[in-house]
């Protein structure tokens, strides 16, 4: 039943021990690769955030604590749908060229919402920023410093943003190497049309 629920992600970072005696160094000692939880779906997520926590022994459910829990966990709820979302549209611009081994990239350095690889050899690492405010070029570079610092190989950068970007990241968005996808972006994924 559990396995109807959630999946498990294995961490994609290189074991930090090539072969058994050796000496690694003492900051890393304790460091465990360790693999991420998901939830099969967002519905399971609210459930288990907002909901089960609130049901009393007799099985009733005090409705304002699941609201009061909504409201306080809405970002985290709703950045996770973003970031799977983001995924699927990153896929779906790749068609020609697919995307292999797509998924979350995290180290003892850094963690990423998408690191990928297509079938021509680009490296491709994402971000997803589900904020209220436009994405700007100190977050791209925050993004290339931290890919640098966990060493990953990078052909394009994708930003995924729900209140845009600002000038500034557009101007950059005609360099090849940066894709900019804004929320008009992802009713492609619908098949509705407008």
């Amino acid at each position: 039943m559990l396995n109807d629920i959630i999946y498990i992600v294995n961490s994609r970072e290189n074991p930090l021990k090539e072969y058994n005696k050796q000496l690694i160094k003492k900051e890393f000692r304790h460091y465990i690769i360790e693999p991420k939880i998901y939830f099969k779906k967002p519905f399971f997520r609210f459930w288990y955030m907002c909901v089960e926590p609130n049901r009393k022994l007799d099985g009733t459910i005090n409705l304002d604590k699941v609201i009061d829990s909504l409201d306080k966990n809405h970002y985290r709820l709703s950045s996770l749908v973003f970031e799977q979302l983001s995924i699927e549209l990153l896929k779906d611009s790749f068609r020609g060229d697919e995307l292999i081994d797509i998924a979350s990239y995290w180290d003892r350095y850094s963690e990423f919402d998408i690191y990928t690889k297509s079938k021509s050899g680009k490296y491709i690492l994402g971000e997803c920023k589900y904020k209220n405010r436009p994405i700007n070029k100190a977050e791209l570079i925050k993004l290339k410093m931290k890919a640098k610092h966990s060493n990953l190989k990078v052909d394009k950068f994708a930003l995924f943003s729900k209140s845009g970007f600002s000038h500034e990241l557009h101007r950059l968005n005609s360099k090849d190497e940066l894709l900019l996808f804004e929320l008009n972006d992802f009713k492609g994924l619908l098949d509705i049309e407008y």
